[in-house]
């Protein structure tokens, strides 16, 4: 407070200063600003300057005030994205301390310039300004400012007011534009300023001291809370490509030529794929049968340039070279299907577990992969083109429940990508548990996977060591630490793959009270759902898919292991999950089988339905929890 007050009789004196170090200052900012915030802006704001359908300037200029460390992570490594359209004109960063003085000031020359790489894309003409500098402790402030100079674009920048973690005194979006626009506003009602003179129309959104916005665990996230403002040209001109986003009709037709190509195969060629399904009796088989030529002869590669981020490669290049970005292998599925005649559409999504759908009512440049839409007669099957591991007519989480555009002769049409199934998401587990009269234990597990499961042991097992196996079983799956263990994939199903592994334990019970010994019900949690009820919910809950879990693990008991207690039969169930767990005793055999069916029908939970679900899932948990309970003798 003394440091506040001499600050404050200082400024008084010098008027301009003052009013500069205010706005540097954390000392200033409301209290219920900095309440659940890693940081406060000042001010935030993105001034766009439209010239042309081809051309525009953006400036981004931001001063805010970091309070945590997971702030300082975000704002002090500054990353500015271009290309061969986006030009950094100028770039300034300035930093400040706790009181308002600048202690650090870093120009365009400061910052690295190299390839923006995201793990996948092979090429592209992507880079990234990167500068990644100190902080004097927190809180400390930082202003940034930067141009971008635009050659060519096919939507605008949205805007969000604030962050999911970050509170403002001040938000502006400001754009003046010489070319027709169309906005939507989500999550506010809040207006534009609107002006116009011969040649601009000016557009001013602005919001002022909003705090930190209320979150709920497992939504759709920002998109459902944040208010926003979404803008898009009516036209546009992109690598010399005119089009334009008053609607997805206009923005299909501009799609529309990227995926058509005269004679893509030559005749033997074509003969090649005929001979393919020759036997085939239905369409589904033929287009499974050629669906499973494109995943043994190519494989997925990213490749963006240009024009190349929207229109894929021709067919002779995917030939040639045996990959393909996913607009790539897409229009080359596409193609070979046309080749026996079947007709297909390429299909833009907006892709990633549980994305939020676009918006059927405004047209805007959200998507981020292509996928291909087979309508037969009574069905319409989907085809994800870059999955090697994928069958035909399930696409999994990472297209599902969405509106995909389809790009048809006469434009865009916006249709819905299937709703994710209990039944395509498959976990079926038969375990032996060999149990030693020391409480040791050997397993043997064969285990049925399907859809999101297989995914999931492909990715924490393929090519893997025994050492990252097993961090992977105990960390990601819930095992419990095993001693030694064995994992071998069995190519052995049609729609799915069957897992054995093989587990010891020099110390399978979880604790003893003398003679008695404290066993799980398995070796790993079948149900992994962490969630709790809430008094009330405004948003959807997702969970990652629907599924079907069932266990049958059987206990194969020692002489000198007899039963004492074992945890009474459980059912549970509502319109969206069931689970039942029961134990059976053969006492003659020396078994015990513990039998566990749980199943998630839907994965997207109503606000209304959420306490009631999240209760279930914690009533699962506790039932999972119990022991059982052998005497030893």
């Amino acid at each position: 407070m003394r440091n506040f007050l001499i600050i404050c009789c200082t400024l008084c004196s010098f008027s301009p200063y003052a009013q500069s170090i205010l706005n540097y200052t954390s000392l200033t900012i409301p209290d219920s600003l900095k309440k659940d915030a890693d940081a406060v802006y000042h001010t935030e704001g993105m001034y766009i300057d439209i010239q042309s359908p081809s051309k525009m300037n953006i400036r981004s200029h931001n001063i805010v005030t970091v309070f945590t460390k997971a702030g300082m992570r975000n704002h002090s490594l500054i990353r500015i994205g271009v290309n061969q359209f986006y030009k950094l004109d100028e770039v300034n960063v300035k930093v400040f301390n706790e009181l308002g003085l600048e202690v650090a000031r870093y120009r365009k020359k400061d910052f690295k310039l190299e390839g923006a790489y995201d793990g996948v894309t092979l090429a592209s003409d992507d880079k990234l300004y990167e500068l990644d500098f100190p902080v004097p402790g927190l809180p400390s402030t930082i202003e940034t400012e930067y141009i971008l100079d635009v050659s060519s674009f096919i939507d605008i920048p949205s805007w969000s007011f604030g962050s999911s973690t970050e509170s403002f005194i001040s938000s502006k979006y400001e754009i003046r534009s010489a070319i027709p626009l169309n906005y939507k506003m989500y999550n506010t009602t809040a207006k534009p300023v609107m002006n116009k003179d011969d040649r601009y129309t000016y557009y001013k959104w602005e919001m002022k001291n909003c705090a930190v916005p209320k979150k709920e665990p497992g939504s759709y996230g920002p998109k459902v809370y944040m208010p926003r403002v979404d803008v898009s040209p009516s036209q546009f001109s992109y690598d010399g490509y005119p089009g334009s986003l008053t609607n997805w009709t206009e923005f299909g037709k501009w799609s529309f030529p990227f995926y058509e190509e005269q004679n893509p195969f030559p005749e033997e060629r074509v003969n090649t794929f005929k001979g393919l399904i020759q036997n085939a009796k239905t369409e589904q088989e033929k287009i499974a049968i050629l669906y499973k030529y494109l995943q043994k002869e190519t494989r997925y590669v990213s490749i963006q340039f240009g024009i190349g981020g929207f229109k894929p490669f021709p067919v002779s290049f995917a030939e040639k070279k045996k990959y393909g970005d996913c607009k790539g292998l897409t229009h080359y599925m596409k193609n070979m299907l046309g080749a026996v005649g079947i007709k297909s559409y390429a299909a833009l999504i907006n892709a990633g577990d549980n994305e939020y759908p676009v918006d059927p009512a405004f047209a805007s440049s959200e998507f981020n992969h292509v996928i291909l839409c087979v309508p037969l007669e009574k069905d319409t099957v989907w085809l994800e083109c870059t999955g090697k591991q994928t069958l035909p007519g399930i696409l999994g989480a990472f297209t599902e429940n969405r509106n995909a555009l389809l790009i048809t002769e006469k434009g865009g049409v916006l249709v819905k990508t299937p709703a994710s199934k209990s039944i395509n998401n498959q976990w079926l587990a038969k375990t032996n548990v060999k149990l030693f009269e020391d409480g040791g234990a050997l397993i043997h597990s064969r285990i049925f996977v399907s859809g999101e499961f297989w995914d999931y042991i492909y990715r924490y097992t393929e090519a893997k060591s025994k050492d990252d196996i097993k961090k992977a079983l105990v960390n990601a799956f819930g095992y419990k630490t095993p001693d030694d263990l064995e994992l071998k994939i069995l190519q052995d199903s049609a729609d799915g793959h069957v897992i054995e592994i093989n587990l010891a334990y020099g110390q399978f019970y979880d604790f003893k009270a003398g003679p008695k010994h404290f066993f799980p019900l398995r070796q790993y949690r079948l149900n992994d759902e962490t969630i709790k009820p809430a008094e009330t919910r405004t948003y959807e809950y997702l969970f990652d898919f629907p599924y079907i879990k069932t266990d049958s693990t059987t206990y194969q008991l020692t002489s000198n292991f007899k039963k004492e207690s074992v945890p009474p039969a459980k059912e549970l169930r509502n319109q969206h999950v069931l689970y039942k767990n029961e134990i059976e005793l053969n006492e003659s055999t020396l078994e015990l089988k513990v039998i566990t069916h749980l199943t998630l029908n839907n994965h997207i939970v109503q606000p209304k339905q959420f306490s009631e679900i999240a209760g279930l899932f914690e009533a699962i948990k506790k039932d999972e929890g119990q022991k059982i309970v052998f005497k030893k003798e």
